[in-house]
């Protein structure tokens, strides 16, 4: 598959913890967030202790430590920051970011897992497949591990370095894996639904598809497409499959969710749109944000005067 057409929409959560914390940052935070997103994980990370000296209970300082230390494969350092960031979270985000993948062969990973399911549960209610809904967060993480690794390689070493073409190996690899996996369980379970593992570990379904081939993602979006129309499935996910598809065949895109490198600008593009005057009009019907704003994650500039 080429590397310019598995970009993906994720970025990882210890970037966007910050701001559902409802903590003021703190400069020195910033200065610490830059340098993790950066790449500069060692850099980081006495910074982010000099924050927690003068704030324990930030916790979003905890979470990116946490993050930070996972990074750098000192997991008893990871799993300690990781504790006391989600002792008052009562969500699974924790369960599907990607910068904590290397944890999940720790022991200690189910303890985490357990608690923040209880914590959601006692909040929100069972999950019917709640052993389904975990292992659809595992290969969520999959799906979306090692994006930054490659941001941070493209802009050190450059696009064309071999460490980067290892690194899209790598995701390739785990990408067949996590779409056999998947095949077992819809032979099994049928495409799944909201209803019985909620909305985190059913989008790891639609992540897996729109990351497998073009057949696979043929076979499956009908199956996707009337998950949506049952209510047990995102529409903005079968826009970004639809898309996906239309590229891959050739033709305009409707949603303007794929983007492309152009070799020759050595810029990213959006894959061409049809009728490009209206795209955020039909974004917004199947619920994205305007396509300037997601366009931007990759420096692009979008000034097509838009219609309704």
């Amino acid at each position: 598959m080429s590397r310019s057409m598995l970009l993906t929409l994720s970025f990882s959560l210890s970037f966007l913890i910050s701001t559902l914390s409802g903590q003021e940052a703190n400069p020195l935070k910033i200065q610490a967030d830059s340098l993790l997103q950066a790449g500069d994980v060692a850099e980081c990370i006495p910074l982010y202790r000099q924050v927690l000296d003068s704030e324990p209970e930030n916790q979003s300082t905890s979470y990116n430590l946490a993050c930070a230390y996972a990074l750098s494969w000192k997991r008893d350092s990871a799993f300690h920051f990781l504790n006391l960031a989600l002792e008052r979270d009562t969500s699974v985000r924790a369960l599907t970011d990607p910068d904590l993948l290397g944890l999940t062969a720790d022991e200690r990973w189910a303890a985490i897992e357990d608690a923040q399911v209880a914590k959601v549960e006692a909040k929100y209610g069972a999950y019917p497949n709640q052993e389904l809904a975990r292992e659809l967060w595992r290969m969520s993480m999959k799906d979306q591990a090692y994006y930054y690794h490659i941001k941070v390689a493209e802009k050190k070493i450059g696009r064309g370095s071999p460490v980067v073409w290892a690194l899209w190996d790598l995701k390739e690899k785990l990408n067949e894996e996590n779409v056999r996996r998947l095949e077992e369980i819809i032979a099994e379970h049928g495409w799944p639904k909201e209803s019985e593992v909620k909305g985190s570990a059913a989008q790891a379904a639609f992540l897996i598809i729109q990351h497998a081939d073009l057949e696979k993602q043929k076979k499956y979006v009908g199956l996707l497409k009337a998950a949506c129309e049952q209510g047990e499935a995102d529409w903005s996910g079968y826009a970004l499959m639809y898309d996906r598809i239309e590229m891959r065949e050739g033709r305009p895109q409707l949603y303007g969710s794929q983007v492309r490198f152009n070799k020759d600008s050595q810029q990213y593009e959006p894959h061409e749109i049809l009728d490009p005057e209206y795209v955020n009009k039909r974004r917004k019907e199947v619920g994205l944000g305007p396509i300037e704003d997601y366009l931007s994650r990759w420096d692009i500039k979008w000034d097509v005067e838009q219609r309704e």
